[in-house]
């Protein structure tokens, strides 16, 4: 596996990103599209769609969380960045060296779902816009018996 950093001395990443040539599954409304895992590493990765157009319209809005199910390992990502039929997603936590390998080495390539997206919120961040409740009338004042 050979590294892949860009060799630039201002690569703030945590770990080194490992060249690798993965196939994956991309499921998409139901119809399954092809992808190539271009590079890994333990806190994220980067794909290269078959069908890019489709594939871009599919993951706006940025960012969007996706789920990656290998032949042992279900992992959380975000897609943080998507252009030209190339994705970048980070993990939602960070991989062991072994998931990584699982990853980069997988026989029959791994699959890619698209989580649903979240309802929006409503006006006013989700605080009720329900009406107040109306206020108890007073009791009548007791009068003294004549």
């Amino acid at each position: 596996m050979a590294s892949d950093d860009g060799g630039s001395g201002d690569n703030k990443r945590l770990w080194p990103r490992q060249r690798c040539g993965t196939t994956c599954t991309l499921t998409l409304e139901g119809i399954d599209s092809h992808a190539q895992l271009l590079d890994a590493s333990r806190g994220g990765f980067k794909l290269r769609f078959e069908h890019a157009q489709a594939a871009m319209a599919a993951l706006l809005p940025l960012p969007r969380d996706i789920i990656v199910t290998g032949q042992f390992t279900k992992m959380h990502a975000t897609v943080m960045w998507a252009s030209n039929g190339l994705a970048g997603c980070r993990f939602y936590q960070h991989l062991s060296l072994d998931e990584v390998v699982e990853l980069m080495t997988s026989v029959g390539g791994f699959n890619i779902q698209i989580a649903a997206l979240a309802p929006p919120e409503p006006a006013g961040g989700g605080a009720s816009q329900s009406e107040p409740e109306p206020e108890p009338e007073p009791e009548a004042a007791a009068t003294p018996p004549a």
